[in-house]
């Protein structure tokens, strides 16, 4: 693999500013996902993306990526390898290893009777749209080391706000050190599934897509809209165009490193009628009439 894989699977260029590969990412991201696409491959593919956005998606990560090519995308650049290709017996896991002695051979000599640090290790978590949102507690189930016959568990308190990529670091919860030395690093990296209800996430905003018929555009109503805090009701003007978005502050997903919450926008859908009855008809050339814009045959 080149350092150039990673872009060639988001469709971006390597020169792509953060925003770019981030809306590249949310737009393939749903296309493959195995909730929404059931087609052969779908989810090798949803893979393959994830793993390119967990290093392009973070600045520190993509330099070392752009710097040390394959070397850098396995764990072997010092940025951890999210990736995927775990340590065998680990499951979830991959090594973060060691920069110098992975990259270099262990060119520096030390005591071999020294003190040293275990390695670090990764887990995968996969949580729901709605546990990304609020928050939870998940007990991680692990292996600290490949001989190890029994596993070690650990809670994990999910902060909520949480997106696809971003990790929590337990300090001390990796392998087990050498000659007495302190454990590595337990990383959990978190993947977000996609909404069963319809929402769509850009950080602590929320997207859904609201239908209303042509009636309640042009003449106004107060309508129940779902958020991911529960129902509310939404006054729509009369006069509401096709693709009108209506903000609903405080009804997003809580921001995690900041307070409050962020919005939620409601894009408005108007439907159209594929057939009419009788009744219909002549109300609407009545209308049409009325406005001076059709001639009396235009339902006939």
């Amino acid at each position: 693999m080149n350092n150039t894989e990673f872009y060639d699977r988001l469709g971006v260029s390597k020169d792509a500013s953060q925003d770019e590969i981030k809306k590249a990412y949310r737009k393939l991201s749903k296309k493959y996902h195995p909730d929404l696409n059931h087609e052969p491959g779908a989810e090798d593919k949803y893979k393959e993306v994830q793993e390119a956005w967990e290093t392009l998606g973070d600045p520190q990560k993509r330099q070392q990526y752009d710097q040390f090519g394959s070397a850098g995308a396995n764990g072997q650049g010092g940025f951890g390898g999210f990736g995927g290709g775990g340590a065998q017996g680990f499951g979830d896991f991959s090594d973060l290893g060691d920069i110098f002695s992975q990259m270099f051979g262990g060119g520096f000599q030390q005591d071999p009777n020294a003190p040293r640090k275990g390695r670090d290790l990764q887990y995968r978590m996969q949580l729901t749209f709605e546990e990304a949102i609020f928050g939870t507690e998940k007990n991680v189930k692990y292996r600290q080391s490949q001989g190890d016959t029994k596993e070690h568990e650990v809670k994990v308190k999910v902060p909520a706000g949480v997106e696809t990529g971003q990790q929590m670091r337990l300090a001390g919860q990796g392998e087990a050190g050498f000659n007495g030395g302190p454990h590595g690093d337990l990383f959990v990296v978190f993947t977000v599934g996609a909404s069963k209800e319809g929402f769509e996430r850009d950080g602590a905003d929320i997207y859904v897509q609201q239908d209303i018929d042509f009636i309640t555009a042009a003449m106004g109503a107060e309508i129940p809209v779902k958020t991911v805090h529960g129902d509310v009701k939404l006054r729509i003007p009369a006069g509401t165009q096709n693709g009108r978005r209506f903000r609903l502050a405080g009804k997003g997903a809580p921001r995690l490193r900041g307070s409050g919450y962020g919005s939620e926008f409601v894009v408005i859908n108007v439907t159209v009628p594929t057939k009419l009855n009788k009744d219909q008809k002549a109300a609407l050339q009545a209308f049409a009439e009325a406005s001076g814009k059709a001639k009396k045959s235009m339902f006939k």
